[in-house]
């Protein structure tokens, strides 16, 4: 499971440079640097001279500022369904499909906590029932075949922004029996193994700027979905996934 430690060691790994090397852009000893990698938690100046000296992006600033501090406990999937299934919101989920947007309420592992009928048609089998997670769904479990490489266009690069969403999210949720639990079974997947292993990419959310490229696995028509996932204010362990045709050139 994740930790600041091996999230340090990872980071410097990723780089290749040596704790000597390391010592120079951080402006951390090597022997301290080698503290925080076999588990001394470092000093707040010292846990910003990592974040800076590294230069990590927004979001693995956030994910190492999770792993410094305490986890937060990961709410019950039943409880957050419970929260999230307001009137409200479920007549959201059905005005949303009249308009062919899908559009899904997850939690950070990725359990489909609610969704429309869209999003169960455009993600074959994914939140097919309540109890359904996409996580698994897209990275199955040997030796079971992952669905993802007849639907979308490029797996490769969505496993690497999926893994990036899990590691944010094990990142704060780390001591949930249910992260780890999750996490068991997706070391069982070769592309987790890869993307987690080999890569740092994390990511909390999904804009515009990242659209879906999927293909119809019936018709092998391909097309575009923009995608957006963000977290509920009201809800922080809660994320928002909309998806929907782009708007076509020519047309007001």
């Amino acid at each position: 499971m994740i930790s600041l430690a091996g999230w340090a060691r990872a980071i410097r790994a990723h780089h290749k440079l040596t704790r000597r090397q390391a010592e120079r852009v951080t402006g951390i000893s090597s022997d301290y640097l080698k503290n925080i990698e076999t588990g001394i938690r470092p000093s707040l100046e010292y846990l910003e001279n990592l974040i800076a000296g590294y230069r990590l992006d927004d979001a693995q600033a956030r994910l190492t500022w999770d792993l410094w501090r305490p986890p937060l406990p990961l709410p019950p999937v039943e409880q957050l369904r419970e929260q999230i299934t307001t009137p409200d919101r479920l007549e959201l989920l059905t005005r949303l499909d009249r308009a062919g947007i899908a559009i899904a309420y997850l939690d950070p592992l990725w359990n489909v906590l609610a969704a429309n009928t869209t999003f169960r048609q455009t993600f074959p089998d994914a939140g097919a029932n309540t109890e359904g997670n996409f996580a698994l769904w897209a990275l199955p479990p040997a030796p079971r075949q992952s669905p993802t490489a007849s639907v979308m266009l490029e797996p490769g690069r969505e496993a690497q922004f999926l893994v990036g969403m899990l590691r944010g999210g094990f990142g704060r949720y780390r001591r949930s029996p249910q992260v780890c639990s999750l996490y068991r079974q997706l070391t069982r997947n070769d592309a987790f193994n890869y993307h987690w292993h080999k890569g740092i990419h994390v990511a909390h959310g999904r804009d515009l700027q990242q659209p879906l490229r999927l293909r119809n696995p019936t018709t092998l028509q391909q097309y575009t979905l923009d995608l957006q996932i963000t977290e509920l204010t009201d809800f922080p362990a809660v994320r928002g996934f909309t998806a929907w045709p782009p708007p076509q050139l020519g047309k007001p």
